[in-house]
């Protein structure tokens, strides 16, 4: 447990975990996903999050919004990856936080953790880390969703008092990204 509270820790930084790390991770999550069922019971208070798309600080801002774990429960409807700038960043958090609080977060499977979408939107190859670190890890989200979870039947407690709310996104003229490392071109 002393591995993934480290893990939070780095992800939340927006900082790529080592190769080794990452891959313990994904075999930790597929382990959990085979146990679960290919539909997800939820009960209520949730909070249910649409397709994030490798945008790490709109999540960061869900969680601050919507609550943070374990303190709330959440379900994710999948693309967590592509056309962001942190799709490995993205999913690596959401990942630790399942190994974490399994019964607290719900991840299902979009069409963008599939092989032939994550290969056309970029999120491909291996991305290069500083230090001499090499993360060869673009099919994560395909690793870990050949297990299934493909939907979620949400459930209300009290059918007299549902309640829901609806995130946005932070408009682009208002999103602040911090600049990213750029790989040198030659090595």
């Amino acid at each position: 447990m002393a591995d993934i509270d480290h893990w939070i820790e780095v992800a939340k930084q927006c900082k790529y975990l080592p190769e080794n790390d990452l891959k313990k991770l994904c075999d930790m999550v597929c382990e959990l996903l085979l146990e679960e069922s290919n539909v997800q019971p939820v009960q209520t208070p949730v909070t249910v999050c649409g397709d994030i798309h490798g945008q790490f600080y709109d999540l960061m801002e869900l969680f601050r919004t919507g609550g943070e774990m374990p303190d709330t429960n959440y379900v994710f409807m999948g693309d967590f990856v592509d056309r962001g700038y942190f799709s490995l960043e993205t999913f690596t958090l959401l990942l630790t936080l399942k190994a974490k609080w399994p019964d607290k977060i719900v991840l299902l499977r979009g069409n963008h953790e599939s092989r032939q979408i994550t290969q056309i939107y970029g999120f491909y190859g291996y991305k290069f880390m500083f230090d001499e670190k090499l993360v060869t890890v673009w099919s994560a989200p395909n690793y870990c969703y050949r297990c299934g979870n493909i939907a979620a039947v949400l459930s209300f407690s009290d059918p007299d008092h549902r309640e829901a709310k609806l995130f946005r996104a932070v408009p682009d003229s208002e999103r602040v990204i911090p600049p990213r490392n750029q790989t040198p071109y030659f090595l």
